[in-house]
């Protein structure tokens, strides 16, 4: 049997652009306190595969908000953000994705 994980989360979508000092071609993820499912898939002798996906982060554009918010967000565990992709709606816009697959890390 397979598991499949995305340690991304609410604390990503503020990292990344509009964020002041970001680039729109940036691309974020934070892993430095997200070890839980490592130590899961070593308590369990499970193969962890490493995958990231190249332009998610240009598929829906977001409005900066006040720090605030990704404060409360990141402490409540809900994304309060306003968001949108074509025409205004939450319709992602066209963007090439790039799956990147690595040899699976074997416990």
């Amino acid at each position: 049997s397979r598991i499949g994980i995305s340690p991304g989360g609410i604390a990503e979508m503020f990292e990344g652009y509009p964020k002041p000092g970001r680039n729109p071609n940036d691309e974020c993820t934070i892993l430095a306190n997200r070890k839980g499912f490592i130590k899961m898939a070593l308590r369990h002798q499970i193969p962890v595969v490493p995958i990231y996906c190249f332009g998610s982060s240009k598929l829906l554009k977001r409005l900066q908000m006040p720090a605030v918010v990704e404060r409360v967000s990141n402490l409540v565990r809900v994304s309060v953000c306003l968001f949108f992709g074509r025409w205004g709606l939450p319709i992602p816009f066209r963007s090439r994705l790039l799956y990147v697959v690595g040899e699976p890390i074997l416990p």
